[in-house]
């Protein structure tokens, strides 16, 4: 009988703390990729970030503001972070322009 090789143990611990490695789930900004695939790491984690701080935080809050000058204001920020994360930023911009008129979220 053979056996298989054993993983690193740092890798299956990497592994672990990656719900989507688990789940097989795709990255939520996934239909946002501009090859394809949208880069994991702080850029994305920060864009979600601040998309979540959009939506959930209260209304004229310091992290609310935050989130509304970044993802719709800024001539910058949000396009590079974007570009490191591997996403189209016109697309995503125009799709939250589209949830913002929707629901009147600020």
């Amino acid at each position: 009988m053979s056996q298989r090789p054993l993983h690193p143990l740092e890798d299956l611990i990497l592994e672990s703390l990656n719900p989507r490695a688990i789940t097989g789930l795709p990255h939520p900004l996934s239909k946002f990729a501009a090859n394809g695939a949208v880069k994991d790491g702080p850029y994305v984690d920060a864009i979600m970030e601040f998309i979540k701080d959009w939506t959930w935080e209260a209304p004229e809050s310091v992290r609310q503001r935050a989130a509304v000058w970044f993802l719709f204001d800024s001539e910058r920020a949000f396009f590079v972070a974007c570009f490191e994360a591997g996403i189209d930023a016109e697309k995503l911009r125009s799709h939250l322009e589209l949830c913002r008129n929707r629901t009147g979220v600020n």
